[in-house]
């Protein structure tokens, strides 16, 4: 039988995974996003060239997820696919105009976000969190990698 006990870390982290991703699609709605396009769309905000295969690296997503992640934000009018002049095979994500102007909506959200995660945390336990969700991020994506 299991028990808990066992595996109460490894819970909390899904539970707090599910409830962080649940708020964020909430909040998200008013902008017709979902909370991973968001992230994919905030990855390309901040590196303007980005490829699909950077995208799935950096978000840590497969990559038939990432197509279908980049071909609903295009067609939403968000992203724009642009070949590479030097390299035919390579497709650069770059935002456009409808996109860019999302960009500090999605600074105010994830504000918001980080705000209700933290509270009740001073600022010693907000740095530690963060520290220690860092090294369990990490952890993971070794594995993943092995």
């Amino acid at each position: 039988m299991i028990h808990q006990k066992e595996f109460i870390t490894a819970s909390l982290i899904v539970k707090l995974g599910n409830a962080v991703t649940y708020y964020r699609n909430m909040k998200m709605e008013d902008i017709g996003l979902t909370s991973v396009q968001s992230d994919a769309l905030i990855a390309m905000l901040r590196d303007p060239e980005i490829t699909a295969s950077q995208l799935k690296e950096r978000l840590n997503l497969s990559q038939s997820t990432v197509a279908g992640i980049i071909e609903r934000l295009e067609s939403k009018g968000l992203v724009s696919k642009v070949t590479d002049p030097d390299d035919a095979r390579k497709t650069h994500l770059i935002p456009t105009e409808k996109g860019r102007q999302l960009e500090d909506k999605l600074r105010e959200i994830a504000l918001d976000i980080q705000k209700a995660l933290l509270r009740g945390m001073n600022a010693d336990e907000q740095a530690e969190f963060s520290r220690l969700l860092g090294i369990a991020l990490e952890n993971l994506n070794e594995v993943r990698k092995s």
